[in-house]
């Protein structure tokens, strides 16, 4: 452990500040210094004694001076260096939140916590508050007004407090536009007297999840709320479309909000390894000894309506073969819109008949130019509903195996275009494709009742 010699006037000079500060009359050892600096708070207890200027010096461990400069930082939150002399003054400097006001907190673990109340404080457990803005009551014109701006993909997580409705925020537009990290909100509730949410969560790409307990809103604007946000799943499963707007903030079949005891949204884990397999199981985590590429989750149950919400998108190039594990049958409804849209290398596709309860396919294997055949025995047909270019551009697939007793509904079921280019297609009794053959009509055993792009396995 380094030690040095220190003027005593120094060490004098600090506890000065701190007692100016707190307001004290006690004394410091040199060991105590550092705890005192972190206890400051802005109140004061009376008339802080100041001691007289002392001379001569003293061998002090360089530890306590690193001490006290990790408080000083702590206190305002800068990244500055001090030197031993340039500490009193740095402590004399600080300033405190004080007062009743809306404020929004950056909290170590990667949250913002939004309250109204008198001073700094936090009720996230164990919470450390790197930094802190008071809030305007009438929101902000652009998402770079906002003085948090610089620090928004610092932000994994939303939080507003039960007494931040208090405050009187009017306007919440472009509070969330930009954070790209944010996953989810809670206490949405809280805003329910916003009027304004225009572009609120533009871009906001990892969010999955936007929590309320209820929502009685007075929003009269909110255009662009959700754009971007493609992972978004309201608790019925709905996904937002990219012009949807305040309407909706509800908690319904066409809602984004989810209450937390009524969710009915079921996650399914992704893992790509680097030898190009993607793994979609229940399972929370990947297979031991295995390199890992990419991973995440999705809602089974979600109604994705767009490209680029997959966890491993940005890795889609790399996938070569997809394994839907056999415990994928624990999830009784599933939706796999656009799983593998625009997946030109993968070229076997394992486990369809794994998947139970299956109602939308729209654009599942939408360009997968490498598949030849993809098997889809096991696979139940019976809930099917929407088939929108389930096999659009996939111009090199000659088979596709299905159950001999395949089936659709006899209602209740569309889709436009599901075969739409697959000009290599051939179903099982000799049906070669035709582009006046490419509706869902067609998802059928060839020679079973008509044509169709299907063969019976076994």
């Amino acid at each position: 452990m380094a030690v040095g010699t220190i003027d005593k006037g120094v060490l004098t000079d600090i506890a000065n500040a701190i007692r100016v500060q707190n307001g004290g009359t006690g004394t410091y050892l040199p060991s105590e210094m550092a705890a005192a600096v972190l206890a400051l708070d802005g109140s004061k207890t009376g008339t802080p004694y100041q001691a007289p200027a002392t001379s001569g010096t003293g061998v002090i461990s360089d530890s306590v001076f690193d001490g006290i400069a990790d408080a000083i930082r702590a206190q305002n939150g800068l990244s500055e260096t001090y030197l031993p002399s340039e500490m009193a003054p740095a402590i004399l400097a600080l300033a405190w939140d004080v007062g009743v006001k809306m404020r929004a907190l950056l909290l170590a673990d990667g949250t913002l916590e939004f309250n109204y109340r008198d001073g700094r404080s936090s009720d996230v457990p164990g919470a450390v508050i790197l930094k802190a803005w008071e809030v305007d009551p009438e929101g902000y014109s652009s998402a770079g007004a906002r003085p948090w701006d610089e620090d928004k993909l610092s932000v994994t997580r939303a939080v507003f407090d039960d007494d931040f409705s208090e405050g009187g925020l009017e306007s919440a537009a472009y509070l969330f536009h930009g954070f790209e990290n944010l996953v989810e909100v809670e206490g949405f509730e809280e805003l329910s007297g916003v009027t304004s949410m225009n572009q609120m969560f533009v871009s906001c790409a990892s969010l999955e999840t936007i929590w309320a307990e209820v929502f009685m809103g007075s929003v009269t604007s909110g255009s662009l709320m959700f754009s971007g946000c493609r992972r978004l799943v309201g608790g019925e499963g709905y996904v937002p479309e990219q012009t949807d707007d305040h309407d909706a903030l509800n908690f319904g079949e066409s809602g984004v909000l989810t209450y937390p005891d009524a969710d009915n949204r079921e996650w399914f884990r992704c893992f790509l390894y680097a030898d190009g397999e993607l793994v979609l199981t229940s399972a929370t985590e990947p297979e031991a000894g295995r390199e890992l590429v990419s991973s995440g989750r999705l809602c089974a149950n979600a109604r994705y309506n767009s490209v680029g919400y997959q966890p491993w998108y940005d890795h889609r190039h790399d996938v070569e073969w997809v394994t839907v594990a056999a415990d994928m049958a624990s999830y009784d409804h599933v939706n796999t819109n656009y799983w593998f849209y625009g997946h030109q290398a993968i070229t076997e596709v394992e486990g369809m008949g794994n998947l139970r309860g299956v109602r939308e396919m729209q654009h599942t294997f939408n360009s997968c130019e490498g598949l030849t055949e993809i098997d889809l025995s096991g696979l139940d047909p019976s809930s099917l509903e929407d088939l929108a270019y389930t096999f659009g551009g996939c111009g090199s697939l000659v088979t596709i195996w299905a159950d001999a007793d395949w089936a659709l509904p006899s209602s209740g079921v569309s889709g436009f275009q599901t075969f739409y280019q697959c000009a290599s297609l051939v179903g099982g009794a000799g049906t070669t494709y035709a582009s006046s053959r490419a509706g869902y009509q067609y998802m059928r055993i060839d020679g079973a009742g008509g044509a169709g792009y299907l063969t019976a396995k076994g």
